[in-house]
């Protein structure tokens, strides 16, 4: 008795391999550019605080390549702004929320010098 190896067709038995979709994303979950750009600011001076991009990630948990790509582009998930804000002991509001002025109330804005 002699075995044969007869090879698959290449479209498979249901007509083809599965797109691989991705899923859409939600705008309500997206940071806006703003958010982004002032995320940048954060990480690069977190960078600055921690000394280098290795031991920020290191800090925080996170691999080195993810760290140095939200430092240049910002787009991460919110998940990275998380684990960021978790791991310095801080907010993520503080981290892409706007400035806030030190004389002025946090809610209303009122008794700043303008």
């Amino acid at each position: 008795m002699t075995l044969t190896l007869v090879r698959p067709s290449r479209e498979g038995q249901d007509g083809g391999r599965p797109s691989r979709r991705r899923p859409k994303k939600n705008p309500k979950l997206s940071l806006s550019s703003a958010e982004r750009a002032r995320l940048r600011a954060a990480i690069r001076n977190l960078r600055r605080a921690f000394g280098s991009y290795p031991c920020f990630a290191a800090a925080t948990g996170l691999s080195l390549s993810t760290v140095e790509k939200a430092g240049s582009t910002g787009r991460v998930s919110l998940g990275f702004v998380l684990a960021v804000a978790r791991s310095v002991g801080s907010t993520v509001e503080r981290l892409i929320g706007p400035p806030v002025v030190a004389d002025a109330c946090p809610l209303c804005g009122k008794g700043a010098a303008r």
